[in-house]
C-alpha cells in the first residue's frame, strides 16, 4: 500500500498532534506500508523529531516531503495547495490519503486521491464566533462526507460527529497510543504527583494545582517554556510546585522517575477537551504509573483498569477528593504497563491498516 499522510501545517516538533502524526507514520512504515508524509514547512524540525521518535535519521518505507505554504511574508493554504498539486503530478499514484486537518480534505479531493479522515475533535464546536463556526461546520461536514474511510479516537466522538453532521457512515475506533512499556515501573509511592504535557488553559492544571496545595500534596509539572510557566503562575499560585521545562519524547520516562501517580486533569467542559484522548495517559501507563484523570468520554474506548482513577468532575473540589482518597496499590504499576502493551503505535498501525483494507 502507498499512503500519503498530508499534514498541512508547518512542523514545529513541539505539538502533541505532531508526535501523534509522526509516530503513526513510523509505525505504518515499519508494518510494511509505503508512507509519504507531506508537511507545509519545518524540514529541520521534522528531521530532528524523527530522530527523537525513531532513534535514527530515517525509517525504511517512510519518505518526508516539505512543501511550503509561504510566499514571502504571505502564508496560505492556497499557496500550499498549488505547490502540492505541482508535486503530486511528479510521483506515482497513492492508494490512500490520510488526514487529521480539515483543510487537507479539499486538497486531496481536488487531486483525486481517496482519503481517510481521522477525527480527534469536533472542530466547529471550538469556533470562537458564529461566522467561524458556520464556515468550520460546512468544511467539517464536507470533509466527513467525502472521506472514503472515517476513523475516530473514541466511540463517544464518533457518536457526536454522527449527530452533529447527520453522518450515516461507520467510524472505525482507533484510540491514541504510546511507546512500548518499560521493563520496570518508575513509580515511588512517596514521590510527587506528576503532570507531563501542555500547560495551556483547557488542560485543567489550575484545578489540579489548587487541589494539590489544599491537601499539601507534592506536585511536579513538566511542560511548556519559561514564558508559558510565568503565564500560568500569573493565573494560579504555583508556589511550592516543582516545574521542569518541556522534554522530548525520549526524555519522558526519566522525567517521570520517582513520581507517585500521573495526572490528566483535562477540562472536558471546554470544547477542546471534551473528546480528548490524551497521549500522556499512555506515557504514564508505559512507565508503570497509576493515573488520576478526569472522566473523559474517550476512556470508554480504552477499557482502563483499576490503576486508572476517574475523577468525576474537572473542578478543584473533585480533585481535592481524588487526592485525599488516593491509595497506592503496589500492583498498579504492573497492571498499567500490561495495559500499555495493547496500546502501542504498532498496535495502532495494525488497526489503521485493517480499516483501510476493509471493503
Amino acid at each position: 500500500m502507498r499512503l500519503l499522510y498530508l499534514y498541512s501545517e508547518e512542523w514545529t516538533g513541539k505539538r502533541a498532534r505532531e508526535v501523534h502524526t509522526l509516530s503513526t507514520c513510523v509505525a505504518l512504515a515499519q508494518a510494511g506500508v509505503k508512507v509519504t508524509l507531506v508537511t507545509a514547512g519545518g524540514q529541520a524540525e521534522l528531521r530532528d523529531h524523527l530522530h527523537d521518535i525513531a532513534d535514527g535519521d530515517g525509517v525504511p518505507g517512510l519518505d518526508l516531503v516539505v512543501l511550503s505554504r509561504a510566499l514571502g511574508p504571505i502564508r496560505s493554504t492556497a499557496i500550499f495547495s498549488r505547490n502540492f498539486n505541482a508535486w503530486v503530478r511528479t510521483v506515482p499514484n497513492f492508494d490512500f490519503g490520510y488526514i487529521i486537518h480539515l483543510k487537507a480534505g479539499p486538497i486531496l479531493r481536488d487531486a483525486g486521491i481517496p482519503y481517510a479522515y481521522e477525527a480527534h475533535e469536533i472542530f466547529a464546536q471550538s469556533a470562537g464566533n458564529p461566522v467561524r463556526q458556520r464556515k468550520l461546520h460546512e468544511l467539517e461536514g464536507s470533509v466527513l462526507e467525502q472521506a472514503t474511510k472515517l476513523i475516530a479516537t473514541s466511540a463517544p466522538l464518533a457518536t457526536a460527529l454522527g449527530t452533529w453532521f447527520s453522518i450515516n457512515k461507520d467510524f472505525t475506533i482507533v484510540p491514541n497510543a504510546g511507546q512500548p512499556p518499560l521493563a520496570h515501573s518508575v513509580c515511588d509511592p512517596e514521590g510527587p504527583y506528576v503532570y507531563c504535557g501542555s500547560i495551556m488553559d483547557w488542560k485543567g492544571l489550575d484545578a489540579a494545582i489548587l487541589a494539590a496545595k489544599e491537601v499539601q500534596a507534592p506536585l511536579r509539572i513538566i511542560g511548556g517554556t519559561v514564558e508559558d510557566w510565568r503565564a500560568l503562575a500569573e493565573k494560579v499560585d504555583c508556589s511550592g510546585v516543582e516545574w521542569r521545562m518541556r522534554v522530548t519524547l525520549r526524555e519522558v520516562p526519566e522525567a517521570l522517575v520517582g513520581a507517585r501517580a500521573g495526572l490528566v486533569p483535562t477540562n472536558f467542559d471546554m470544547p477542546a477537551g471534551e473528546f480528548s484522548c490524551p497521549m500522556k495517559l499512555f506515557d504514564y501507563a508505559r512507565c508503570g504509573l497509576p493515573v488520576l484523570t478526569t472522566a473523559l468520554p474517550a476512556l470508554q474506548s480504552l477499557y482502563v483498569g483499576k490503576w486508572c482513577t476517574e475523577v468525576p468532575s474537572p473542578s478543584t473540589g473533585s480533585w481535592i477528593d481524588a487526592f485525599k482518597q488516593f491509595e497506592y496499590d503496589p500492583t498498579a504499576g504492573d497492571e498499567a504497563r500490561k495495559w500499555s502493551e495493547d496500546h502501542t503505535w504498532e498496535v495502532r498501525a495494525a488497526q489503521i491498516m485493517r480499516a483501510l483494507n476493509a471493503a
